[in-house]
């Protein structure tokens, strides 16, 4: 991923806006247990506390906020039916759908938001998500649909922020009874209700009481993770999974042959990246980390990671979200990456260690970079984390 070249702060690296591609069994149209095989483990399932974003999807069955995303990515009504802010976007009010309540029974209501906006805005809390309400100056209920959220300076994209997954509500009597273990005991107001939790693996069943005519589709949904490609596919079809992510990309082919499993690819607002410690030597000067774009083939990396199923970035955010602008891809250039290391003083490279998940797709890509980075001298030890593990180190959230 390339960032403004201007920007000396942060250098987010070789990023590339993936593919969604993913396998679902025919069966699975009438399935009314379905069964999901993925990639990792979920570290935990409370919303305001979560960085990754396997655990995000999963926590859409049971969660909701006061604002959504249609499929092309537009801001739609959920549990606040409308929304209005002042001129000066210091002040917004959320006027509540009526009549929804949370799986333990307890009343969605403007203090229900109070609580769960007050929680993520609390320092004290060390919530991961904080970033989305730190802004916060009070949270008004007007009455029992009626809640004004107050901010101490003028945010434009609040409205934004509030129809992301940190937002999500949670029952306040749920968090009272589970306190700290919410992330394993979610309840919310969601189409699905919790049943039971692993890290690797997660089922939840309909909830017969959800507001929205229609929905759910299905009696029951089971997450289960499956990190090594080969084996999540063999489950594709065998049938013990009627729906997979990702889909191996090796595999895709294969799998576009096969008359029971259909194969649904689709640009998508993932992005993978590299993400240097900036506060370190040597990833402190500028000039390491452009060396390390430049050292880096993303074009190779479409190729031999994911076959072909991704693109490299032409800005720092994929172009089907809001507010991309091209700024076009940062180009492959070994010499120039050499050069820029010996101006930093390291010319013969450096030793560093890279993080990332225990997965099959995720070892591909890491293995790729360690080939790539010792083209220039740095010498890269791989080491490939479960999901719980790589999230507490990196963000010190919760396993």
């Amino acid at each position: 991923m390339t960032t403004n070249k201007g920007d000396k702060a942060v250098r987010i690296l070789a990023g590339l806006a993936l593919s969604a591609v993913v396998g679902l069994s025919l069966p699975a149209l009438a399935a009314k247990d379905l069964v999901i095989g993925m990639e990792v483990n979920s570290p935990h399932l409370d919303p305001a506390n979560t960085n990754d974003t396997l655990s995000q999807s999963i926590e859409r069955m049971f969660y909701q906020g006061l604002i959504g995303f249609d499929k092309e990515m537009k801001m739609i009504p959920a549990l606040a039916e409308r929304w209005e802010s002042n001129a000066a976007a210091t002040e917004f009010t959320f006027y509540l759908r009526k009549g929804v309540t949370f799986h333990d029974g307890t009343p969605f209501d403007a203090a229900a938001v109070k609580v769960n906006i007050e929680r993520l805005a609390n320092p004290d809390n060390k919530l991961s998500r904080r970033i989305l309400v730190s802004m916060l100056k009070t949270v008004e209920v007007i009455d029992a649909s009626t809640v004004k959220i107050v901010l101490n300076e003028p945010f434009g994209a609040f409205l934004n922020n509030m129809a992301h997954p940190g937002t999500f509500m949670i029952s306040p009597a749920a968090l009272s009874k589970f306190g700290k273990d919410i992330g394993q005991n979610p309840v919310g107001t969601g189409p699905y209700k919790f049943v039971s939790y692993r890290t690797d693996n997660i089922k939840a069943e309909k909830n017969p009481s959800y507001w929205r005519a229609g929905y759910p589709k299905v009696d029951s949904v089971t997450w289960t993770a499956v990190p090594e490609a080969g084996a999540r596919y063999a489950k594709l079809k065998t049938g013990e999974a009627q729906f997979i992510y990702p889909l191996p990309p090796e595999l895709a082919k294969a799998a576009e042959a096969d008359k029971e499993i259909t194969v649904i690819t689709a640009p998508s607002i993932v992005a993978r990246y590299l993400a240097p410690n900036n506060l370190k030597k040597p990833f402190d000067d500028v000039r390491v980390r452009q060396a390390l774009n430049y050292a880096i083939d993303k074009n190779a990396y479409v190729k031999v990671v994911f076959n072909g199923y991704s693109e490299p970035l032409d800005a720092p955010i994929p172009p089907n979200l809001a507010f991309h602008v091209t700024q076009g891809p940062w180009p492959y250039d070994v010499a120039k990456a050499k050069a820029l290391l010996a101006e930093a003083g390291y010319p013969n490279g450096f030793e560093t260690e890279i993080w990332g998940g225990a997965a099959t797709l995720p070892r591909r890509g890491m293995e790729f970079i360690q080939q790539q980075l010792a083209q220039v001298g740095i010498k890269v030890t791989v080491v490939p984390m479960e999901a719980g593990t790589l999230t507490q180190k990196t963000s010190g959230a919760p396993d």
